[in-house]
């Protein structure tokens, strides 16, 4: 990741030095096609861009990707997923300049999976036991939790776009989701003290109900 980042940086260095304006390429190519990341940071994602003008354009893409986790025995495993279908209205204040700040919103879905087999000690160990082993002590329990989630995405964005015929764009989002429906089961997963990853689970899925994150894209213009 930090090789990308010092890449774009570069190339982004090059480009102010050579390049025509960033509005003045926009009002000649007006469509855009690319690829990148955009969103919580687990989602690749396609888009197709259209300058209404040079200092607006329409920002459609459809992000998925997702993030797993496990313990190096396997006892725990955790499988999060998110997908996002939207569109940013992006403007640009300044044609000489490629910052440009926007709004937008869409569809966003989310699935979690957490799957574990905890030991239940019978011996020294047995402190560490969660309360699940009441009973239970020198065998192993399993447990599998699902959760899913469906809403409307809503988020502002801002960054940096250059230049002409080809285009990258770096940047950030921030926003928040509607929930339109949801069964979270993180409550049912099992709070174990040594493999905690409950709260990990916790955080990966409150990650992957949002639509915040980092923007780094790479494009076309036609």
């Amino acid at each position: 990741m930090k090789k990308v980042i010092l890449s774009l940086i570069l190339i982004l260095n090059v480009s102010l030095i050579y390049a025509e304006s960033p509005g003045s390429y926009r009002g000649k190519e007006t469509h855009g096609f690319g690829f990148g990341i955009e969103g919580n940071g687990i989602a690749g994602s396609l888009f197709y861009d259209y300058a209404i003008n040079s200092d607006m354009q329409i920002h459609a893409l459809a992000s998925s990707g997702g993030i797993s986790r496990a313990t190096l025995g396997g006892e725990v495993s955790v499988s999060s997923t998110s997908t996002t279908i939207g569109a940013t209205l992006r403007y640009f204040p300044s044609e000489n300049y490629g910052f440009f700040v926007g709004g937008g919103g869409g569809m966003l879905s989310a699935s979690q999976s957490v799957s574990q087999n905890i030991k239940c000690y019978d011996n020294l160990l047995q402190s560490f036991n969660p309360t699940e082993c009441s009973g239970k002590e020198g065998t192993t329990i399993s447990n599998s939790v699902e959760s899913t989630y469906s809403g409307i995405g809503l988020w502002a964005d801002f960054g940096w776009q250059g230049y002409d015929g080809y285009y990258f764009t770096i940047g950030a989002k921030g926003g928040t989701s509607m929930k339109l429906s949801e069964d979270d089961k993180t409550d049912e997963i099992i709070d174990y003290t040594i493999t905690d990853y409950k709260s990990t689970s916790v955080s990966d899925w409150k990650v992957a109900k949002s639509p915040s994150g980092v923007i780094m894209s790479f494009g076309w213009h036609f």
